[in-house]
């Protein structure tokens, strides 16, 4: 594990190295390639350095920028799919969640959920008792990692003791139970690195275009370098399409019990607001006046709250959905039902964001409806297709894949023990430990910025502080009202691959959500101050930076502004 540390940090995964980085794919026959580098690609290319294959990931956008930055930031088992039957689902994920909890503590934090029995309401009482105790099974079963909680059933008097802003009338008691929330993004991230550490290859901003065949049969890849406009080849035994919302159009063939199309793409929006304006304690399933569809109401850390997410079915530009009037209003109407107090104007949004879901289709099933589960197969000309699913469940679908691998006879050698990829993680990091690190480092820092470090990065919080032991300077904030610091901007440009400002705050940090939309042009400047120093831009290149970053955030209010 320390000489995988090492690697970690050894500065050759970032953006200065990007060019080796795109020869090393021309040059390399590869065992596997993967083809999208969301959290389902992330894992399967971890899951495949692992078994020690020579992988390679590519992404025509970001990493993590379509879905996997645009959930709801859970990592949860989804106690409403107990409802529709799909237990084993539940179980799968929950084991998952209790995992992560175990080996990446720093990012996989636990929050209590209330599910409350309003008079008239979806659920009784006794429901949710049998859901809450069910959700706590299935998460222990048979498992080595169990949740570090219990749910507990409550009183009215109860729930208006932990949660004294949610509504009175009609409220007949109910339920808490335990799941976690996380980054999404950083959690992808991670998970890359992993497999990069282990020798993957891995780079954003490349797009496939194609297919080489030789008797109809894959045998590589065909992309074009997006930052450099230039067209390659990437020659591997096998290519796995793993592009979410964009699976369908990687398969040239479909197998005959494959629907096509076979993604029904829905949107999710979300909206975040300082906590004060909620006044929630804990978070909270609540059900739409509109349509009685289940939502959250989540903490995020002390100062801030999301509220998500919507599931209607989408049409318009899979890259690009943003938050219109209708999805916030849809959201405001009930949140404000379950908080009677809460301050949700237009005014006091900070930010939106919104993503498509990858579901199957089933014929039939409304939006809310579609099972989350997901579907792997091959097509005729060797593609590998895996797509849908829970983004908990990263890990065990890609172990599902290497199944379907192993059953075709493929890369035999690389056949291993059931849950053989549930190991620690190389930035892992426990709080004591980071508590002492600290202590020893000798750094003035205020708290809350030293607890956002160790949430967010781990073990990379470390590298973070010997930044600012080396220039002081790097531990100013970027806002003065939020915790984010130049220091942590400065760690993504020289330990990950970083190209545009528009990264740094949609992905390798949560800027984007959590600085009001009002002051993300100063943030902007800020950071692409620090890139340009980085990576020698003249102001022009930095004045496009800032500028399409700024276009992103214009859209995602454009309803209020």
């Amino acid at each position: 594990m320390k000489d995988l540390e090492m690697k970690i940090f050894d500065q050759t995964w970032n953006y200065k190295n990007r060019d080796k980085i795109i020869k090393k794919l021309q040059e390399t026959s590869f065992d596997i390639l993967i083809i999208g580098a969301g959290i389902t690609g992330a894992g399967v290319a971890r899951e495949a350095a692992m078994r020690g294959l020579k992988v390679a990931c590519i992404d025509m956008q970001d990493f993590a920028a379509g879905t996997s930055s645009r959930s709801s930031k859970l990592g949860h088992g989804g106690i409403r799919y107990i409802a529709h039957g799909d237990l084993d689902l539940v179980k799968e994920a929950l084991q998952e969640r209790n995992w992560m909890r175990a080996h990446i503590p720093h990012l996989i934090r636990p929050i209590p959920f209330l599910f409350v029995h309003l008079e008239g309401g979806k659920y009784k009482r006794r429901d949710i008792k049998g859901a809450t105790k069910v959700y706590d099974f299935l998460s222990d079963k048979d498992s080595e990692f169990t949740n570090f909680k219990k749910s507990r059933v409550l009183s009215t008097e109860e729930i208006f003791e932990i949660e004294p802003e949610y509504i009175k009338e009609g409220n007949l008691g109910g339920a808490v139970y335990y799941d976690t929330n996380l980054d999404d993004a950083r959690l992808t991230l991670e998970i890359i690195k992993e497999a990069v550490v282990r020798g993957a290859v891995a780079v954003n901003y490349c797009k496939a275009n194609g297919y080489l065949k030789d008797n109809g049969i894959i045998l590589g890849v065909k992309c074009t370098d997006l930052e450099n406009n230039i067209d390659f080849e990437i020659k591997t035994r096998l290519v796995v399409n793993a592009t979410g919302v964009w699976t369908d159009q990687l398969i040239d063939i479909y197998p005959n019990e494959i629907p096509s199309p076979l993604i029904r793409p829905t949107k999710g929006v979300h909206l975040q607001y300082r906590r004060k304006n909620i006044k929630n304690q804990n978070a909270a399933i609540v059900f739409s006046k509109k349509d009685d569809r289940a939502f959250f109401v989540l903490p995020r850390n002390k100062e801030f709250t999301i509220i998500g997410t919507t599931d209607t079915d989408f049409k318009e530009d899979l890259a690009n959905p943003y938050c219109k009037k209708e999805d916030a209003d849809y959201l405001i109407e009930s949140t404000r039902f379950y908080f009677p107090n809460a301050q949700l104007g237009y005014e006091n949004i900070l930010s939106t964001y919104a993503g498509i879901r990858p579901l199957v289709m089933q014929k039939g099933k409304t939006e809310s409806e579609v099972s989350r589960k997901h579907i792997i197969f091959f097509s005729d000309d060797g593609l590998l297709t895996i797509t849908g699913g829970k983004l908990t469940e990263w890990r065990a679908m890609a172990e599902d894949v290497f199944e379907h691998i192993i059953n075709k006879n493929l890369f035999p050698s690389s056949a291993k023990e059931k849950h053989f990829s549930k190991q620690p993680f190389i930035i892992g990091l426990d709080k004591k430990e980071w508590d002492n690190i600290f202590k020893n480092m000798k750094l003035d820092l205020e708290s809350d910025i030293i607890d956002h470090l160790y949430q967010q990065y781990g073990k990379g919080a470390i590298k973070i502080l010997e930044l600012i032991k080396e220039d002081s300077s790097l531990a100013n904030k970027i806002i003065e009202e939020n915790n984010f610091i130049k220091a942590e901007v400065v760690y993504t440009l020289r330990y990950e691959l970083t190209p545009h400002v528009i990264d740094v705050f949609c992905r390798r940090t949560e800027m984007s959500l959590w600085i009001h939309h009002k002051k993300a042009f100063e943030a902007a400047s800020k950071v692409a101050e620090l890139m340009a120093k980085e990576y020698s831009w003249d102001e022009n290149k930095k004045n496009q930076e800032i500028e399409v970053y700024m276009n992103y955030i214009k859209k995602t209010v454009s309803f209020i502004t």
